[in-house]
């Protein structure tokens, strides 16, 4: 009698820093089968753990099955983890959901176990990616005055260049430019807002009276883009 292990797709399982993601494991045995019971060791490699408040689960989609297993132990560190096998047929005939963890600050890169999946003497190896963070939805907006005092909003300060030019510096750098839209805050409709140039750090915004003379008014801005996720 030989077990058969291993990893399911996607392989390797790939992960974010501080990421949750499930991975699958699918087993079967030579000859006979055999009943519930035999021990499962899943062995993740550094900076990949089994969380906490992590499950596993035994699923079957034909039958309908879907149920969590009880953890037999699990490493205070969160890498090993055990479990008891559902019964085991001669052909994959469903498969395990583990749940993984990336630690926030694990460094982007491939992850292999040669001995990451262990059921009697076979074993298997895990692997995993993972990737560089990816850039988030940032939003800055606010309210600023006709001396370019902040009204309302953060994550900005504000100055004024003389005439009609206002500078806005973001506290924290987007990726690429983001889309910046002004409006006037004078609740005039022949007022002027000009959104002059924009950069990854700042926006430059030239305002003009109702009479079409450049000068200093209130406004309104929303800067949307892309940002370095929060670490």
């Amino acid at each position: 009698m030989a077990f058969h292990i291993a990893q399911g797709n996607p392989n390797p399982q790939v992960l974010q820093p501080g990421a949750n993601a499930s991975f699958a494991i699918e087993v079967y045995v030579d000859g006979d089968p055999v009943g519930p019971g035999e021990i499962i060791q899943v062995k993740l490699p550094d900076g990949l753990v089994f969380p906490p408040t992590g499950e596993i689960r035994y699923m079957n989609l034909d039958s309908g099955i879907n149920r969590p297993l009880p953890i037999e132990s699990r490493d205070p560190n969160g890498r090993l983890v055990r479990f008891k096998a559902e019964a085991i047929g001669n052909k994959p005939e469903g498969f395990y959901s583990v749940n993984v963890q990336a630690l926030p600050n694990a460094t982007p890169g491939d992850r292999t176990v040669t001995d990451g999946l262990i059921i009697g003497a076979t074993t298997s190896k895990l692997s995993f990616r993972v990737s560089a963070p990816q850039p988030v939805e940032r939003r800055v907006y606010g309210t600023i005055g006709a001396n370019a005092n902040i009204i309302s909003g953060s994550g900005f300060t504000a100055v004024w260049g003389g005439t009609s030019t206002f500078t806005i510096t973001f506290t924290k750098a987007f990726t690429s430019p983001p889309v910046v839209v002004a409006t006037s805050a004078q609740g005039s409709a022949t007022a002027i807002v000009t959104v002059a140039g924009v950069s990854t750090t700042t926006a430059t915004i030239y305002t003009a009276s109702t009479s079409g003379t450049w000068g200093r008014l209130p406004f309104h801005f929303i800067a949307m883009g892309l940002a370095a996720p929060t670490a």
